[in-house]
């Protein structure tokens, strides 16, 4: 005869694996979960102790589900309700319940204890080093300014200009618009800012995606020209691809143990659109990120290749992020004196602007931001360029007007057209530091460029255009005009003089002589023979847009 207790608990086992069959949906759930979030496996990721925490959670209640229905059969089958959970009937007192509790309480005690005690309270001189700043003088150290490189098209100008470009060409436009990156690079030497066009919605990938992208956009950042330039191959993967052709999915597969931030477009020097996504360790164990490479991913195969810090192509613009660079240049300026000392007394307390510009010397990218006390009104006590690909700092200690200043000083300059200042550049003509920023209208377009002089930022100088500002500048400043002329476009202009007349300004000679009825000046200095030209003589010159004469030569 069969015992009728062994069947019961055959039952009650069969029972109790049919309710771990939940864990197939739960582990279904947890890989969907893996596909859209991609957590980096990496202790000193956040992320990953989010998962961990969420997968916790489900098998807990899993067991739970498990064990109680377990626990409730036994006391249904003992038919009675005053019996109490012993160590047999309590699920909540099994060795796996323990097991989980111990191991987040230990965690939550190493994190949290790590987390306080690796704090700038305890170690802010080492804060305060994570990154080295070099002090150079301005004046002798400064980077003289390219005045033909300025690239005073901002993203936000880019951003107009490329789309404007892109909805002319009707058979892209259809099907493709330009993505929101824009990012600022150099190719070749000369600014830029590039992004990739993106299929225009789910239905337009569903026609393309087999095709892929074949063009992105390329903005010139100094004279707003916009080229459609088209890849060796089509890009294949982008930030609107789906599935496992989206650029952070083929990264997080390629690389799954490696923190990486947002990967940003760029170009190398011969067109090859790419990804770049900087990787990174932890300062303090667990608080402070740091780069330690980048991966570089072509967008037109999804090759991927990891290069360590100091192997880095010298195309690649961008290692260091901006965000990165202005918190650990707070956290020089706030802890260099000590942690009480930043919270009490705050002598010698610093920190960057709030506003920070990219200016490309050298084939490299710098970003710029001034640097302000954290008790000062409306000055900078200097200004710091960041490398951002090698973080090579550089600290010019120089009193200036803040930046914000500066751009309130040139909308008041044209306060009857109620334009719109961008954020400025910071530019050195002959050892001098001067702001150079834009003016905008409400549209959003460019209407005048502005300087500003950086030590008196109520000396302002606007005009329509560049060249024009430079010159207005050099009128009005004893400064060498050669490379300001250099940036300028000159015009070579050949014929017979109509009338020429000699005026005296300032103690110097001028001669002001009218050509098919347009008036030029030139400066004696230009030629010794300018005493002697007369009306009907064939002259070959050069002047600027203003009509002022930087070369002049009589006609054989």
């Amino acid at each position: 005869m069969k015992d009728v207790t062994d069947s019961t608990e055959e039952k009650k086992d069969t029972k109790k694996r049919s309710m771990r069959c939940l864990y197939i949906p739960a582990l279904i759930g947890l890989a969907i979960y893996y596909y859209i979030a991609l957590p980096a496996i990496h202790y000193a990721a956040r992320e990953f102790w989010f998962f961990l925490f969420i997968i916790t959670v489900i098998v807990v209640i899993i067991e739970l589900i498990s064990d109680g229905y377990g626990a409730a059969t036994k006391l249904k089958d003992q038919n009675s309700v005053e019996v109490s959970f012993d160590k047999d009937n309590n699920p909540f007192k099994s060795n796996k319940y323990k097991f989980i509790i111990i191991f987040w309480a230990l965690v939550l005690v190493i994190g949290g204890g790590a987390y306080l005690i690796l704090s700038p309270i305890f170690f802010a001189n080492n804060y305060a080093n994570m990154i080295t700043v070099e002090t150079k003088d301005f004046a002798e150290d400064f980077p003289e300014t390219d005045l033909s490189q300025i690239p005073l098209v901002d993203r936000d100008t880019a951003e107009r200009l490329g789309d404007r470009q892109l909805g002319a060409l009707t058979e892209l436009v259809s099907q493709f618009e330009a993505a929101p990156d824009y990012t600022q690079i150099n190719i070749d030497g000369a600014p830029y800012r590039v992004t990739p066009l993106e299929y225009a919605g789910f239905f337009r990938w569903v026609n393309n995606f087999r095709d892929g992208i074949p063009n992105y956009i390329r903005v010139d950042n100094v004279t707003g020209d916009v080229s459609i330039e088209t890849p060796p191959a089509p890009i294949k993967y982008s930030y609107s691809d789906l599935f496992n052709r989206d650029v952070l999915r083929r990264l997080r597969f390629q690389y799954p143990f490696t923190i990486f931030e947002q990967p940003s477009f760029e170009v190398d020097d011969e067109g090859i659109p790419y990804y770049v996504a900087t990787t990174y360790e932890r300062n303090f164990f667990i608080r402070e990120p740091e780069p330690s490479g980048v991966i570089l991913l072509n967008a037109m195969t999804g090759e991927t290749e990891h290069y360590e810090l100091g192997n880095v192509p010298n195309w690649v613009d961008r290692v260091y992020g901006a965000d990165l660079i202005l918190h650990q240049l707070q956290m020089r300026g706030h802890y260099s004196g000590g942690y009480f000392n930043s919270l009490f007394a705050k002598n010698g307390v610093t920190q960057p602007t709030e506003g920070y510009n990219y200016i490309p010397m050298n084939d490299d990218l710098y970003l710029y931001t001034g640097v302000t006390s954290v008790v000062a009104d409306e000055s900078n006590i200097g200004f710091v360029l960041v490398n951002l690909r090698t973080k090579e700092s550089t600290m010019y200690p120089l009193t200036a007007a803040e930046e914000f200043s500066a751009m309130q000083s040139a909308e008041g300059s044209v306060q009857e057209t109620e334009y719109t200042a961008t954020f400025p550049l910071l530019i050195n003509i002959g050892g001098r530091p001067m702001y150079i920023l834009t003016l905008k209208d409400n549209g959003g377009l460019i209407k005048e460029y502005a300087l500003v002089d950086a030590q008196n930022y109520q000396n302002v100088i606007t005009a329509p255009n560049v060249n024009l500002l430079m010159q207005n500048y050099a009128l009005e400043n004893p400064v060498d005009e050669t490379a300001i002329l250099e940036a300028t476009d000159l015009a070579e202009l050949e014929g017979q003089i109509d009338d020429i007349q000699a005026v005296v300004a300032d103690g110097e000679t001028v001669y002001y002589f009218m050509l098919d009825g347009t008036v030029y000046t030139a400066e004696l200095t230009l030629n010794n023979r300018l005493p002697f030209v007369e009306s009907g003589d064939s002259v070959i010159f050069k002047a600027t847009e203003n009509g002022q004469v930087v070369e002049f030569e009589l006609a054989e």
